[in-house]
C-alpha cells in the first residue's frame, strides 16, 4: 500500500517538473539557505514539529552604497494534524513573500509563494520520510521611473543599454510552478535531510540587444546534516549546489552547536562556524537555538574580481524562525528543523 502511494507521489512531482516549464520564477540568493528551507524547496513545509514563522533580510553589497537588498517572510502550517493521527500530518501548507529592491528600491520585485507538499512516511516509527512539493509563485517587477534621472540611459519606457537592471516586460504580473523532492530523518541523536528543487527561469529580453537572453533551468540540491557529539555538543554540515543562469556554484560549510541551557531534553544552542561559496566568497556564521527561536548572522567576505577594484563590498544576513506551539519531540531538536 505504501509502495502504491509513493508512486503516486513520485508522479505528481514528475507532472511538477512538466508544469514548471512554462514558468518564471527564480529562488533569492542566501548565505543562510539552511535556515529557511522552505524559500528554496516546496517539499519542507509543513513537517516540523509546529507550525513555523521565519524572515530573513539580506543586505548585499552595501559597502558600494546600497544596491541590492533582499527581505522574505513565510509561514508554514501542518495540514490535518490530529489525536487520531498521533499529531503527524501527511500534508504542509506554505506561504512565502520575498521583495528583491535595487538601489534603494528604484527597481522591485516581489513574490508570493504558495506551497503544499505530501509526505510518506518509509517507517513505523515515523522517524523517516520522503516528501513531494509543489509551488505556484505571483511574480511583479516595477521600476520607479521617477528617480531614473540619467537621460541618456532611459528613453521612451525602455533602458538603452545593457545593464544589471534587466528591462521591464510589457506584463507587470507572471506566474511561476515550481517542484521539490526532499527526504528527512530524525532521531534523539542525528537530524538528515537531503533533496532537490527545480525552477525555471524565463528572463524578459531586450531589443536593444543583439540576442536574445538565454532561458534555462534553475536547480538546487541541499544536504543537511546535525549529529550530537561530545555528550550534549552537536555539529551540524551543511551543502548545496545551485546551477542558476547567472551562475553554477557549490556552497558548503559547517558549526559546532555549544550547549548553553537544557530545556524539554533539548539542548539550547549558540553556533559558530564557517561556509564557503566557490569561486566568491568566505562566509563567517554565528547562529542562536533557543526555545522556540532559531536565530542566525552572516557576513560574506568576498574574493572574487569585484575585490580586485577599489570597491570593497559587503553582505549581512540576519535570519529569524520560531516555531507557534509547544515543542513535544523527543528528537534531536536541529538548527535545521
Amino acid at each position: 500500500m505504501i509502495k502504491d502511494k509513493l508512486h503516486i507521489k513520485i508522479l505528481g512531482f514528475l507532472l511538477s517538473l512538466f508544469i514548471s516549464q512554462v514558468s518564471f520564477e527564480q529562488t533569492p540568493y542566501m548565505s543562510q539557505s539552511f535556515s529557511a528551507t522552505n524559500f528554496f524547496n516546496p517539499a519542507a513545509v509543513g513537517f516540523g514539529d509546529n507550525n513555523q514563522f521565519q524572515t530573513f533580510y539580506r543586505n548585499q553589497f552595501s559597502g558600494v552604497g546600497d544596491p541590492f537588498r533582499t527581505i522574505g517572510v513565510g509561514v508554514d502550517f501542518a495540514l490535518f494534524k490530529n489525536e487520531e493521527n498521533e499529531y503527524y500530518n501527511n500534508f504542509g501548507l506554505g506561504l512565502q513573500g520575498v521583495s528583491e529592491q535595487v538601489l534603494n528600491g528604484i527597481l522591485q520585485t516581489n513574490e508570493i509563494t504558495l506551497s503544499l507538499a505530501n509526505r510518506v512516511f518509509l517507517n513505523q516509527e515515523k522517524t523517516s520520510f520522503l516528501s513531494l512539493g509543489i509551488s505556484s509563485t505571483l511574480i511583479t517587477r516595477n521600476i520607479d521611473r521617477s528617480a531614473l534621472t540619467f537621460g541618456d540611459q532611459y528613453n521612451s519606457g525602455r533602458l538603452f543599454n545593457s545593464t544589471s537592471l534587466e528591462t521591464i516586460g510589457d506584463f507587470p504580473a507572471k506566474f511561476s510552478t515550481n517542484g521539490g523532492l526532499l527526504y528527512s530523518y530524525t532521531s534523539p541523536d542525528m537530524f538528515i535531510q537531503a533533496g532537490g528543487s527545480t525552477y525555471y527561469i524565463n528572463r524578459s529580453s531586450s531589443t536593444q540587444t543583439y540576442g536574445n537572453v538565454n532561458q534555462s533551468f534553475q536547480f538546487i540540491s541541499t544536504i543537511n546534516l546535525e549529529r550530537k557529539i561530545l555528550d550534549n555538543n552537536t555539529f551540524f554540515v551543511h551543502a548545496n549546489y545551485q546551477n542558476r543562469l547567472e551562475a553554477e556554484f557549490v556552497y558548503v560549510g559547517g558549526a559546532l552547536g555549544l550547549p548553553i541551557q537544557t530545556y524539554n531534553d533539548n539542548n539550547n544552542r549558540m553556533y559558530v562556524g564557517c561556509f564557503y561559496r566557490s569561486k566568491d566568497a568566505l562566509v563567517p556564521y554565528v547562529g542562536l537555538l533557543y526555545n522556540k527561536y532559531k536565530i542566525g548572522i552572516t557576513y560574506d567576505i568576498y574574493n572574487n574580481k569585484m575585490t580586485q577594484s577599489n570597491l570593497h563590498p559587503q553582505t549581512l544576513e540576519f535570519t529569524l524562525s520560531t516555531y507557534l506551539g509547544r515543542n513535544i519531540s523527543k528528537n534531536l531538536k536541529s538548527i535545521f528543523n
